[in-house]
């Protein structure tokens, strides 16, 4: 687990303002990101937008004259990504797509070098950006929020190694461990993943002849400079020096984050050219690095059904509080901010109201539990609860999710335009105290 600067991370946290959360409604343009909100603008952990949906765009064109080795050349792409989990997954995730169902995808970034597509060479990094995002069909939304990378778990299968971040959940148990681990934090189920190494955009980012990118801020980083708002075009070494910068950003890994997703959109908005869409080497270097298990019948299906959803992006981020625990720095997700997280993500799935998962995702080593967290974003020395508190049973959660789920587990208001109008506003929607809770997911065996 890595060390980071906790008195640049506390400074921050004292510059965060109590109970006001906002949401980003994010339209990407020559890879600057804008915002909604009338406050300053603060960077969001953005990472993974999922490349397969660039590689979606070209299956439009399948019946337009460019006959059966277009289609096969995506199919053979789509077959490289293809990396299922092992285990049975929560919800019957074809039977939804095919019913235009809402869906919600893990997008991870991991860093382990311009490597090949062997398990190996996958196995050895962790993920530095991790985004729920979920994708509604009905109401013409995407909705991405992004997880603090350093945010205090326990990782599911690997409870011994607490006091951990939930960027190890993938080094100790690969995807299976990740997902289990976030949908138990947040009490929603992850029906796909989407796995990028960001170390690999230097090969992608150079098939495509570059992309162009606005930087937020001015720096210099291994002898390349960057300005503030003014464009540039970079080649696929200097947008990996623009997205690792860390220390001289003041927002450090927050404002990282947010320049691997500049990175990111302008690479989609580069890769969509047709002419790219066509090059057999670029669809390769796509597929040598990224993992997904998305089958090529279900990029169909999403192709013809969801790429609406994709249009409208609603950005927003899970806000935790500063804390150092034996020498490293963490960020403890306070249960209301939680319980905000999950009302959004479960709405947008059209799932009725349930309490959030437990406060660290697992149990904890009961010789750490009576270490007491620090008040965080939206608590009160009244709300604060002790470390490993269990006092909620299954029965008081809503069905518990199962591999043959149908549309009666979904709310009877799926579907409907209704803006959630205390969504922005830190655990105004909250539910149930701020305890540990139990219950919840229940698939890929666990």
């Amino acid at each position: 687990m890595d060390n980071n600067n906790n008195d640049s991370r506390m400074s921050r946290a004292d510059r965060r303002t109590q109970g006001d959360h906002f949401t980003n409604d994010t339209t990407a343009s020559d890879g600057a990101i804008s915002s909604g909100s009338k406050r300053p603008q603060r960077p969001h952990k953005h990472p993974i937008r999922n490349t397969f949906f660039a590689i979606i765009g070209i299956i439009l064109i399948i019946g337009g004259g460019f006959g059966y080795k277009m289609y096969s050349n995506i199919k053979h792409t789509s077959n490289e990504m293809f990396d299922s989990v092992n285990g049975t997954k929560a919800r019957n995730v074809s039977k939804l797509i095919k019913q235009g169902k809402p869906i919600s995808i893990l997008l991870m970034g991991t860093d382990v070098g311009a490597l090949g597509r062997n398990s190996k060479a996958w196995a050895g990094g962790r993920t530095d950006s991790m985004m729920l995002v979920t994708v509604n069909p009905k109401t013409k939304t995407t909705t991405m929020v992004s997880i603090p990378r350093d945010s205090l778990v326990s990782i599911t299968g690997h409870e011994e190694e607490f006091p951990t971040k939930i960027n190890a959940a993938y080094y100790f148990g690969q995807t299976k461990a990740a997902i289990s681990t976030t949908s138990r934090m947040f009490n929603v189920p992850i029906d796909y993943y989407a796995l990028l190494n960001m170390g690999g955009l230097e090969k992608v980012i150079n098939k495509v002849g570059g992309i162009d990118i606005v930087p937020p801020l001015t720096f210099t980083y291994e002898n390349q400079h960057f300005t503030k708002g003014k464009k540039i075009h970079v080649n696929g070494a200097q947008a990996l020096k623009f997205t690792r910068m860390r220390y001289q950003d003041p927002e450090s890994d927050y404002g990282r984050t947010l320049r691997q997703r500049i990175v990111i959109t302008a690479l989609l908005k580069k890769s969509s050219n047709l002419t790219n869409l066509l090059n057999q080497d670029f669809l390769d270097s796509i597929a040598s690095q990224s993992r997904t298990d998305f089958t090529f019948g279900d990029m169909l299906t999403l192709a013809n059904t969801y790429r609406a959803a994709t249009k409208h992006i609603v950005s927003d981020h899970v806000q935790g509080a500063s804390d150092e625990i034996a020498g490293q720095s963490f960020e403890v997700l306070p249960t209301t901010e939680k319980q905000r997280v999950t009302n959004k993500l479960r709405k947008q799935l059209g799932l009725s109201k349930a309490k959030t998962g437990k406060r660290f995702a697992n149990t904890v080593p009961e010789a750490l539990s009576v270490y007491e967290p620090p008040i965080g974003y939206g608590e009160t020395a009244d709300t604060k609860s002790t470390w490993g508190a269990d006092t909620n049973t299954a029965s008081e959660y809503s069905k518990a999710y199962s591999s043959d789920s149908s549309a009666a587990d979904l709310d009877p208001n799926y579907g409907a335009d209704n803006t959630d109008s205390t969504s922005q506003t830190t655990g105004a929607n909250a539910t149930g105290s701020d305890a540990d809770q139990t219950g919840g997911y229940t698939g890929y065996g666990y």
